[in-house]
């Protein structure tokens, strides 16, 4: 029995000893690994490059070059949202990735986006995304290489020699044009001050020349404002955009004659322009700018449609919206349209109006966007900064930023509108395609407003209204529907729809709706 026990002790101290080595030997690797972990990330530390890895939509780390590129410690941007890094001019870029994370796609070429410093300066990256695992989970590891400020200054360098040809152009082919003006101005004085023949042979020349003389004269006027670097300040003056939008309207109505006179006509101008803080500047150049941006969106509608025109003041700005549901454009057509002389009209045009369009709001400092997709039509933002900040009751935005959105669309112009738009107010924006997908969506996240576009395939409102309501019985639900008849309209507010828009969007709407249901929870 003593025998039995005494091998029995033997066995557990050569057990006992067996599991303190393997203890020590596991303890040593766990060393070893914890030294390479560390190792590792000082050495991703230490990449000349930018590195980040992104889990979930948010920052779960960023190398020591990135930080110092955007002025961030490596607190401050952890758990921070990819979107609010990115400038709006990338936004495209964001809403890509994000569809990618309910998809098995990768972005694997490199791709041009603009991010954000901390001080708000934009600098520009080419970034390369892969999709990897990180602790089990998918995740995207971006790399990023800022565009150095010799190159920056390069490409700005040739812009500012682009322009100065083009102003150069323009100023000597006015010269020209006006030695030309003033030849014709002679001759008409000439035949006006003869005698007229029998039967006023004449008078059809005269005529002629004198429609020669004012073609001449605008073409003049426009090479004028296209040359002209700076606005003299007598010219300046505080301007109501709204009021000049309005003037706009009743010139291209009354020019085109194209059934723009109601709701009879093939083409329709539908509105809702809100007050906005004054604009310093050329009342007439503005007022050009807008009468151009409208006969632009009017020849996107070959046959008959609908252009909506709505504004809006953040961030400094004033917001002129030209939406129409035409032809839509290419990307190829897209990036050329500013270009000076550059038309696709089959009748004969100068193709100066939205090279002049830009000329001007750049002048006074503003800028023009453009979002459209072939077939889908366009929207055309024009922005200005206005005068100075001028508080009004209900003049801003609460309880929107920093909210999260969900948009249920197929893609086109409708998703690169909302998404854009939500993204500049500081809203984060999640995008899907299908109905199935915005649902496991909601089961996993929280979200304060939902946004379904019934253009997109198999989004049924009855079914999808409902489940949403099921998920969450207060989230408040945008539907864009196109056709919008009044039949339509009470079904969708019977299913739970708490607004209904049409398109062209009416983002004021939609805004406006959004904010009202926030202040209503008590969203500070």
């Amino acid at each position: 029995m003593d025998a039995i026990l005494k091998d029995r002790v033997e066995r557990l101290r050569n057990e006992k000893r067996r599991m303190r080595e393997e203890l020590t030997a596991s303890r040593k690797e766990i060393r070893i690994h914890r030294k390479a972990l560390r190792e590792t990330r000082e050495l991703l530390e230490l990449i000349p490059g930018a590195v980040m890895l992104i889990q979930r939509g948010k920052i779960i780390f960023t190398n020591e070059a990135l930080r110092e590129e955007l002025g961030y410690s490596a607190e401050e941007l952890l758990g921070q949202e990819l979107g609010e890094l990115i400038h709006h001019n990338s936004a495209e870029y964001v809403r890509v990735l994000q569809q990618r994370r309910v998809s098995a796609k990768t972005l694997k070429e490199q791709n041009e986006i603009y991010l954000v410093t901390k001080e708000r300066e934009r600098l520009c990256y080419y970034m390369r995304v892969k999709k990897i695992r990180y602790l089990g989970r998918k995740a995207f590891l971006l790399t990023m290489l800022c565009v150095d400020q010799e190159k920056r200054e390069e490409m700005k360098l040739r812009r500012d020699q682009r322009m100065d040809s083009l102003v150069r152009m323009a100023s000597g082919m006015n010269k020209e044009l006006k030695g030309c003006l003033r030849a014709l101005g002679d001759h008409a004085k000439h035949f006006n001050g003869r005698t007229p023949l029998e039967n006023n042979e004449e008078t059809p020349s005269v005529k002629g020349l004198e429609a020669a003389w004012e073609m001449g004269s605008r073409i003049s006027r426009q090479l004028t404002c296209l040359s002209k670097q700076e606005n003299e300040p007598s010219d300046l003056s505080l301007l109501d955009v709204r009021k000049i939008l309005q003037d706009a309207i009743s010139l291209t109505r009354t020019k085109l004659n194209r059934g723009t006179q109601g709701e009879d006509g093939n083409i329709r101008i539908k509105t809702y322009i809100r007050s906005l803080s004054p604009v310093k500047g050329n009342p007439q150049e503005i007022r050009d700018v807008l009468v151009a941006m409208i006969l632009n969106a009017v020849d996107a509608l070959p046959d008959k449609g609908e252009i909506y025109l709505t504004t809006e003041e953040h961030s400094g700005l004033a917001h002129v919206y030209i939406q129409d549901n035409g032809v839509g454009m290419g990307e190829d057509i897209r990036d050329k349209i500013f270009d000076p002389f550059f038309t696709t009209k089959e009748k004969p045009s100068s193709g100066l109006g939205l090279s002049l369009a830009l000329a001007i709001v750049t002048r006074h400092g503003g800028d023009i966007e453009v979002i459209s997709r072939e077939g889908k039509g366009s929207t055309f933002i024009v922005t200005l900064p206005i005068a100075q900040e001028i508080p009004r009751p209900g003049g801003t935005r609460i309880g929107i930023k920093g909210s999260h959105v969900l948009i249920i669309s197929e893609g086109g112009i409708v998703q690169d509108f909302l998404f854009r738009s939500f993204l500049k107010k500081g809203v984060r924006p999640m995008v899907v395609s299908t109905a199935r997908e915005g649902l496991k969506l909601l089961k996993k996240n929280k979200f304060d407003l939902v946004i379904g576009d019934l253009s997109t395939r198999q989004l049924e409102p009855s079914k999808i209204i409902k489940k949403i309501k099921e998920l969450g019985p207060d989230l408040p639900i945008v539907v864009v529907d196109s056709a919008r008849d009044r039949k339509s309209l009470d079904v969708l507010k019977k299913l739970g729809a708490g607004l209904v828009v049409g398109r062209p969007l009416e983002v004021d709407r939609i805004f406006s709706f959004f904010t009202a249901t926030q202040a209503a929870k008590g969203r500070p």
